[in-house]
């Protein structure tokens, strides 16, 4: 497997953190993803840790400092993958067992939060007028 481009495993990484950061509340550009591959994605995190690594690596030679980049967590990879490829549906993508005797599950799901229903939701039990 060849090394990625580090320009383009800088434009994955920057639009996978800026899912998260959006969703936080900082706003800013996504960025495209479309077309991206999971593999891709695991591959630019890594190209982007050895440009970070090198940098602490080059500052410990020479005793100065150094900056490195804002690398995904492996989990927030494949959340922002699984946004991305899965359709939303009323069902689970994924529903597991955690304890048998109880019942409980796990679930993953994506789904489309409607803004019109959000907003209607936020003035439950407001009155108008």
């Amino acid at each position: 497997m060849a090394d990625m481009n580090l320009a383009r495993a800088h434009e994955i990484v920057a639009a996978i953190n800026a899912r998260s950061l959006v969703t936080i509340g900082i706003d800013q550009p996504l960025g495209s993803l479309s077309g991206v591959t999971l593999q891709e994605m695991i591959e630019a995190k890594a190209a982007v840790e050895r440009e970070n690594n090198a940098a602490v690596e080059a500052a410990k030679a020479k005793g100065g400092g150094y900056s490195i980049n804002l690398v995904p967590d492996d989990r927030l990879i494949a959340a922002v993958y699984t946004l991305h490829h899965y359709t939303p549906r009323h069902d689970a993508i994924l529903c597991v067992p955690v304890d048998h005797f109880l019942g409980d599950r796990l679930a993953l799901a994506v789904v489309v939060i409607d803004s019109a229903e959000a907003d209607a939701d936020d003035d439950e039990g407001v009155a108008h007028g």
